[in-house]
């Protein structure tokens, strides 16, 4: 018995071009099956427009405290008072939750090559804040919180509808770690 007869046909009962139909329809629905059952990787989320919750801080440095105090204004944890970022002109779905001041510092090097902290005093009493933000993102993938992806070392914008800082992430953790 021939394994393809005269008429193209697998031991004469299938025809060759209906097999390799079969067998497409047959890996995609295997890759569909895998699609929807793969394992979390590191507890991330398998769809990416899941909604997550990212608690991240930025700092800034080397802020006159008259710009801290317009912050405390609107942003109070102790009150749990938030005021909710925003991009350009749209509110986000973000909050910046708290806000930590510290006395600036300034390393300068002398003749020696000796490094020493000068915090900042007197008229100069500079701060570095440090803000608390919450926000829900969509898409884990890109972390964009607007228009800004929110990863650690990033530059980012803290600006709501009251003030509007630059400065760095520096943690990030995002809901499903827990």
């Amino acid at each position: 018995m021939k394994v393809i007869d005269e008429k193209g046909r697998l031991f004469g009962k299938l025809n060759v071009i209906d097999l390799l139909a079969l067998l497409l329809v047959a890996a995609v629905a295997v890759l569909l099956v895998a699609r929807m059952t793969r394992k979390q990787v590191s507890g991330m989320p398998t769809n990416d427009r899941e909604p997550v919750t990212i608690v991240y801080t930025v700092t800034v440095p080397n802020v006159p405290p008259e710009s801290y105090e317009v912050v405390r204004r609107f942003v109070d944890k102790a009150t749990d008072k938030k005021d909710r970022l925003m991009t350009g002109t749209q509110l986000l779905d973000g909050y910046v939750t708290d806000c930590v001041a510290v006395p600036h510092i300034t390393y300068t090097t002398d003749a020696n090559g000796q490094v020493s902290a000068v915090p900042s005093s007197g008229d100069d009493t500079r701060l570095d804040l440090t803000f608390t933000l919450e926000s829900t993102v969509t898409n884990t993938i890109t972390n964009a919180v607007g228009s800004q992806e929110v990863r650690v070392g990033n530059n980012q914008y803290v600006k709501t509808a009251h003030f509007d800082f630059y400065g760095v992430i520096l943690d990030a953790r995002w809901s499903y770690e827990q």
